[in-house]
C-alpha cells in the first residue's frame, strides 16, 4: 500500500469510529422514553398537587384551588408529552 490509500483508510476508520460513538450516544429503547413521558407527566401532576395544597395552608383557600392547580399540572405534563412526541415526529425517529 502506497502512504496515500494509508491515509485514505486511517480517515475512514476514524469516520465510521465517529459514528458508532454518535449512535451510541443517541441510541435510546422504549423504556427509556417511556421512563421519561412518565417521570415527566406524573412530575408535573405532583408539582400542581403540592402547590395546590401549600397555596391551601398557606392561604386557607378552598379545595377548589388545589384540584385545579392538580387539573392544570395533568395538562402541562400532557401537552410536554405530546411536544416530545411533535419533537421526534419532526426528526423523523
Amino acid at each position: 500500500m502506497t502512504k496515500e490509500t494509508d491515509e485514505l483508510a486511517r480517515k475512514i476508520a476514524l469516520e465510521q469510529e465517529k459514528r458508532q460513538q454518535k449512535q451510541l450516544c443517541h441510541s435510546t429503547n422504549g423504556y427509556q422514553i417511556a421512563f421519561e413521558l412518565l417521570t415527566n407527566l406524573f412530575g408535573c401532576v405532583l408539582i400542581g398537587l403540592s402547590l395546590g395544597l401549600l397555596f391551601q395552608n398557606i392561604f386557607h383557600t378552598s379545595v377548589l384551588l388545589t384540584a385545579g392547580l392538580t387539573v392544570f399540572g395533568g395538562i402541562a405534563g400532557l401537552w410536554s408529552v405530546v411536544r416530545y412526541a411533535l419533537d421526534k415526529e419532526r426528526k423523523g425517529k
